[in-house]
């Protein structure tokens, strides 16, 4: 017993010092790494009483000031052209509204923009569609220099644009007509015109009612998530040998018994959803028992056990060790963490299984 008591409690101490570890790497990461984004997180800049993504000081060094922070964007007319910057996780995406007559479907405005990419170190990703131009522009670690990142990017842009006359106008429907808004659709801004966002907003309805009538096969699905949730559980396993406790293999083991589900039951329904999160929660349970029951294995193997008997006494063997203790404890930090990596993930895929959609005018 004293063999296995110490196989247990090198592995805990492992465990337990990678989590601190990382945990601490990750808050120095973050000091290190602050970003507009984190600064709006944690400290929730504020200007005359309203969250803003930048301090007034840095907005109006921002393509000269022209666009107006509403908290989670940036968006307005520069040189003739709407511009919407959206916050994204380490990047900003900037939609530019632009067409022309002499550029069917933006195709050498997509030239351009090829070209431009290699020229820009901060663009990440550039493309066009017929009505607007979509940049992903990677966000600084300092505040300080996210205009002249911004500038950088957006500035030779609005050249080409000038000199080619493209016009600017609503995202959708082109029309340079009839004043743009921001809209907020599903999480993202768009500058569209009144008759664009009604007709968005009857599609994304519509959309939400064929999606609720959605049926999936249950029994079918349910197989489907177990098999998928058998991929995530071997990680799990994998991870843990190398004593490590990850949550990512957790959220794993959801989005797998989730694809699972939709593979073979035809749709993830919200049913679809909740059966899957009960099965990951199982498959956690199980993927600790059976890292567990190895390790006793291994601790126990030259005294004639099998793993089938590592894993059939293993709450006596625990009990008998005094390492019970520690094996609940990894069970939650385990729970903790898979919740923590997957929650978003379980989020959407339920508001999803719902045809569930937000829109609101800024």
């Amino acid at each position: 017993m004293n063999r296995i008591r110490q196989v247990f409690a090198r592995k805990w101490l492992q465990c337990l010092s990678v989590f601190f570890l990382r945990a601490m790497s990750r808050s120095l990461w973050l000091y290190r790494h602050r970003t507009p984004a984190t600064d709006a997180a944690l400290f929730y800049v504020r200007y005359e009483g309203r969250k803003v993504m930048f301090k007034e000081k840095v907005r109006v060094q921002i393509l000269e000031g022209k666009l107006t922070d509403k908290g989670k964007c940036l968006c307005g007319s520069y040189r003739g052209y709407e511009i919407m910057v959206n916050q994204m996780n380490g990047f900003y995406q900037i939609c530019i509204n632009a067409h022309s007559d002499d550029d069917v479907n933006n195709q050498k405005l997509a030239a351009f923009l090829a070209e431009h990419k290699t020229k820009v170190k901060g663009v990440l990703d550039a493309k066009i569609s017929p009505t607007a131009l979509l940049m992903n522009v990677k966000m600084p670690a300092f505040g300080s220099k996210c205009p002249a990142a911004i500038n950088e990017a957006v500035m030779p842009v609005i050249q080409y644009l000038t000199m080619g006359r493209y016009s600017s106008g609503c995202e959708y429907c082109k029309s340079e007509n009839v004043p743009v808004s921001d809209y907020e659709i599903n999480g993202m801004h768009h500058l569209v015109c009144e008759n664009c966002a009604g007709q968005i907003g009857q599609n994304l309805q519509q959309n939400q009612q064929e999606v609720q009538a959605k049926k999936s096969r249950v029994a079918e699905g349910i197989v489907g998530a177990v098999l998928g949730s058998l991929i995530g559980c071997i990680l799990w396993i994998l991870i843990y040998k190398l004593g490590y406790i990850a949550g990512i293999a957790g959220a794993v083991i959801g989005i797998c018994a989730m694809k699972g589900y939709e593979m073979l039951g035809g749709h993830l329904d919200k049913k679809g959803v909740v059966i899957s999160s009960v099965i990951m929660v199982v498959m956690i349970y199980f993927g600790n028992r059976i890292a567990w029951s190895w390790d006793a294995y291994d601790a126990l193997k030259d005294q004639g056990f099998t793993f089938f008997d590592s894993y059939q006494y293993l709450g006596e063997i625990l009990d008998q060790t005094g390492l019970a203790g520690d094996y609940y404890t990894d069970l939650t930090i385990g729970y903790v963490l898979s919740f923590v990596c997957g929650a978003r993930y379980i989020i959407h895929a339920f508001r999803a299984s719902n045809g569930s959609y937000t829109m609101k005018k800024h």
